[in-house]
C-alpha cells in the first residue's frame, strides 16, 4: 500500500510539473516488485545459507555472482533513436567468467518487446548449460518483463513469448528471477546496443571490445 501511494504520488509530481512520469501499468509493475523484495526479504531467515552464496539483495550498481554451478543470465533491450533495435544477453559463471555474450537484431520499435524479446534469446542461449548447472539466476533491468517472468514461472505466462520461457525454464533444476537497475545491467546492455546493427556472438577465450572487457572486469571484482 505504501509503495503503491509513493509511486502514484511521484507519477502525480511529474505530470504536474511536466516531467517524465510512469504510465500505470509502470507503476503496477513497480509496486509489484516492492513487494516481491519485501517478502524476499523476510523469508531469508529460512533458506539454506550454503545453498544461497551469491544469492543476495541484487546490487544497485554492479553485477552479483549467483551460487557455485550455477549460471547467471542479464538481458536487455536497446531501442535506439534512430530506429535501430537490439536485444542482447550475457551468460557468466559464479566466479564471473564469461561463457557466452550474443545480441540480436530485432524487428520491433516497442521497448517492452525488446525486453521480453531478450528475455527469451537469453533463455534460449542458456539451454546450453541446463544439463550441468545446478540453477539459472536471470536478471534484467525491466521492472515489467520481471514480473511478467515471475507470473510465468508460477505457471502463469501472460504471453505467447511467456509461455516460450517458461518450457525453457523448466529445463534447469532451480532458477533466480531479479530485478536490477541499468547500472548493475550494463554488459547486457553493451551487448544489446552493440548489437543494433547486426548479431553477435562471442565466447570465453574470443577477442572482445575494450569497453566490454572492462565492463566484464569490474563486475568479476565482485565476485572474489
Amino acid at each position: 500500500m505504501v509503495a503503491a501511494l509513493y509511486h502514484s504520488w511521484r507519477a502525480r509530481n511529474g505530470r504536474v510539473h511536466n516531467k517524465p512520469f510512469p504510465l500505470p501499468r509502470v507503476i503496477a509493475a513497480l509496486v509489484h516488485f516492492s513487494e516481491a523484495q519485501e517478502q524476499f526479504s523476510s523469508n531469508m531467515g529460512n533458506w539454506d545459507p550454503n545453498s544461497l552464496q551469491g544469492c543476495c539483495y541484487p546490487s544497485a550498481s554492479h553485477c552479483d555472482p549467483p551460487p557455485p554451478r550455477w549460471i547467471k543470465v542479464n538481458f536487455d533491450g536497446s531501442v535506439k533513436q534512430n530506429d535501430a533495435v537490439g536485444a542482447g544477453r550475457v551468460v557468466r559463471d559464479h566466479c564471473g567468467n564469461l561463457l557466452l555474450a550474443a545480441g540480436s537484431k530485432l524487428y520491433t520499435q516497442a521497448t517492452l518487446t525488446a525486453e521480453a524479446t531478450g528475455a527469451l534469446i537469453a533463455l534460449t542461449a542458456a539451454q546450453e548449460w541446463a544439463d550441468t548447472a545446478d540453477g539459472i539466476w536471470i536478471e534484467g533491468d525491466s521492472a515489467i518483463t520481471i514480473v511478467d517472468l515471475h507470473r510465468t514461472a508460477r505457471g502463469h505466462p501472460p504471453d505467447r513469448t511467456m509461455a516460450q520461457i517458461s518450457a525453457l525454464l523448466d529445463a534447469f533444476k532451480a532458477h533466480k528471477i531479479s530485478h536490477v537497475y541499468r547500472a548493475a545491467n550494463r554488459a547486457a546492455d553493451f551487448v544489446a546496443s552493440f548489437s543494433c546493427l547486426d548479431n553477435t556472438e562471442w565466447r570465453r577465450g574470443m577477442s572482445l571490445p575494450l569497453d566490454f572487457c572492462a565492463i566484464l572486469n569490474e563486475d568479476r571484482t565482485f565476485c572474489t
